[in-house]
């Protein structure tokens, strides 16, 4: 391939360089038919596809490798200054330029494949899947007042959850339950007869959703205890009261006498 000169007007683009007909001809095919397949797949994509925030910096960056894959030829040998600091193709040899070749291909396409599994729907969903078996929930369970038949719960959202499972009960052990629903809901407002004058209450809360149209449900919370808040009696102490015998005029004229 020889060594890079300084001559000025030499054409640098790898395919132009040595300046011969079908060399030319197959290069501007090549780059036209690879400029056409990009635009096209990045407009298509962008125009008749939603993507969340994050499925948008998976595509830019599946289209950087694209891009690096498609023009590796372009960007890797052409007789080009930054070409120098690059491994196996500063030396502009044949061999070592083809291997060098073999191995941004390779890396573009796994790098491809890759980043195609990260925003695929299984990948997805198995995200979805794990989150939801393994997301532990947790509850911030509000006091409540002894004579009260009412009791707020606040769960710890689960982005991927549908609805929380939530049951209240008598004892640690859930063997008396006394309310138990769903709820779409992270702040639940409870009300039941059953809550007035308990001396306990506790509270377990576990999220549900679907995944490829199957419930994938996640493991009870942690137990929390309600806190009981007691009212004080008044009791009012009431001293007696010390009467003293009233005196009348008539036992004050007598003891003047």
């Amino acid at each position: 391939m020889g060594k890079l000169t300084d001559d000025e007007g030499r054409v640098k683009v790898f395919g132009f360089r040595s300046g011969k007909s079908w060399k030319m001809i197959i290069a501007v095919l090549y780059y036209v038919l690879v400029s056409f397949v990009f635009v096209t797949s990045v407009i298509n994509e962008f125009r008749y596809y939603k993507f969340e925030p994050i499925d948008v910096v998976l595509v830019i960056i599946k289209y950087v490798f694209i891009f690096v894959f498609l023009f590796s030829p372009l960007i890797f040998l052409s007789d080009f200054k930054y070409t120098y600091n690059i491994p196996l193709f500063r030396n502009k040899e044949r061999s070592k330029s083809a291997i060098g070749l073999i191995i941004v291909l390779g890396i573009c396409y796994l790098m491809m494949q890759l980043n195609i599994y990260v925003g695929s729907n299984l990948y997805k969903s198995s995200v979805k899947e794990y989150s939801l078996k393994n997301t532990v929930q947790t509850i911030a369970p509000y006091d409540k007042k002894y004579e009260s038949d009412r009791l707020k719960v606040l769960l710890g959202g689960n982005d991927f959850a549908k609805a929380y499972k939530l049951e209240v009960a008598l004892d640690k052990g859930f063997k008396t339950v006394v309310l138990k629903g769903d709820y779409n809901k992270t702040l639940i407002k409870l009300k039941s007869p059953i809550f007035k004058n308990q001396e306990k209450l506790f509270v377990r809360a576990k999220s549900y959703g679907t995944v490829n149209k199957k419930i994938v449900e996640g493991d009870w919370s942690d137990v929390k205890q309600v806190k009981i808040i007691k009212s004080k009696k008044n009791t009012e102490t009431t001293s007696p009261k010390i009467t003293t015998p009233k005196t009348t005029q008539k036992t004050k004229n007598k003891k003047a006498k």
